[in-house]
């Protein structure tokens, strides 16, 4: 049975998700004080009221959205949380994440729970129905335009860099194939060529240094000869 403590990668506990959902509340209600500021000052008589009132409106949503949008995009870490709780086995983590169609679900779900609960909050029961159609149509369709610019900006990061290593590579071919540039760009089969006819002067000069070893070798043991002989011959005549 695998257990893991709240805090680490396989599990994900509720109090981080109000967490998240409370930091994106609290940057969504920054543009509805904005709003709320300028359209109170154009056309109400209470500004500072009417900012505050539309802040809190937008930090309820975004509060609201987020949690669910997190929630659902982390079930799993849910999951096992509670099954730490309860000493049951973890359930197994998505491999690559969560999908395009996972985020899509979870945008429009979210988007659909929240002008649900607020539209009844806020508006009363006639506005639960369409509240939870705009809502949902509003997280279905900003989740696409976030996904079509996140795939544009990623395919122009990809294609800046392809460039910029076309570009880096065709330039030092330029330089490579100046007369007045000291060093010559190499194909890979001069390349090749190149390092054999290095590999082949090693390999001489290898053969070289062995055959000078060998004759140093038979020198030395000619000289031992030599000595030895004349050690012989100088104890015969010492025994003369």
């Amino acid at each position: 049975m695998s257990k893991l403590s709240p805090d680490q990668g396989s599990v994900t506990h509720p109090l981080s998700v109000a967490r998240h959902g409370l930091l994106m509340g609290a940057g969504s209600a920054v543009p509805g004080l904005v709003i709320g500021a300028t359209y109170g000052t154009l056309r109400t008589q209470t500004p500072v009221l009417f900012s505050i009132v539309s802040g809190a409106q937008w930090f309820a949503i975004g509060t609201t959205f987020f949690s669910i949008r997190t929630s659902l995009l982390n079930s799993t870490g849910i999951h096992n949380w509670w099954n730490v709780t309860r000493g049951a086995p973890l359930l197994p983590l998505p491999v690559n994440g969560s999908s395009h169609s996972d985020r899509i679900f979870a945008s429009t779900i979210s988007g659909s729970a929240t002008g649900f609960t607020l539209g009844f909050l806020f508006r009363g029961p006639r506005n639960v129905i369409p509240g939870t159609i705009m809502f949902g149509l509003f997280g279905w369709s900003g989740q696409h335009i976030y996904e079509w610019l996140d795939a544009r900006n990623s395919g122009r990061v990809q294609e800046r860099s392809e460039s910029g290593e076309k570009g880096k590579t065709s330039w030092l071919q330029r330089v490579g194939k100046s007369k007045w540039s000291p060093m010559r760009a190499l194909t890979e089969e001069e390349y090749e060529d190149m390092m054999k006819e290095r590999i082949l002067k090693v390999d001489v000069e290898i053969a070289l240094i062995k055959d000078k070893i060998e004759a140093l070798k038979q020198e030395k043991e000619s000289e031992e000869i030599r000595r030895v002989a004349v050690g012989q011959e100088e104890s015969r005549v010492s025994d003369k």
